[in-house]
């Protein structure tokens, strides 16, 4: 079990990395157990730079109350602090490789309105109009650099 969340979460982030690296940001991750921070970004332009905390879910979508499209991850036992150049990366492999992987870029001054506590667990909820302001938003990331 351990193993399978290490290498999802290993998935999740080699993937950021590579949507990142294609848009020509240098990108270093950072080494495994390093805590709240996966990966530096850095605009080789602007010199400008951000870190980012990748949350990696097999499979996070999952129906609605209402019947629209939803996702959640687990963030942690506590609810996590907002710093100006810190994002969240939350990213869905569907389950499936054959599949583009779902992601919603959340700057974490944003992320609060989007936590629930379930059982001594912050969950990362997202749905409705969350959806479409977050999800494959790279732009979020492009501004933040620019």
């Amino acid at each position: 079990m351990a193993k399978d969340k290490v290498l999802t979460g290993a998935a999740g982030a080699y993937y950021v990395a590579f949507r990142l690296s294609e848009l020509w940001y240098a990108v270093g991750l950072t080494t495994y157990g390093t805590r709240a921070i996966d990966m530096f970004v850095a605009n080789p332009e602007t010199g400008k730079s951000i870190t980012i905390q990748t949350k990696t879910m097999r499979k996070a979508s999952v129906p609605s109350k209402t019947g629209e499209p939803c996702w959640n991850w687990p963030v942690g036992k506590s609810r996590p602090k907002a710093h100006e150049t810190f994002f969240y990366v939350f990213v869905d492999l569907k389950n499936d490789p054959s599949q583009t992987p779902d992601v919603f870029i959340v700057p974490s001054d944003e992320l609060e309105s989007l936590l629930k506590e379930f059982t001594n667990w912050v969950w990362c909820i997202i749905e409705g109009k969350n959806v479409e302001k977050y999800q494959n938003r790279w732009g979020i990331i492009k501004d933040a650099l620019a």
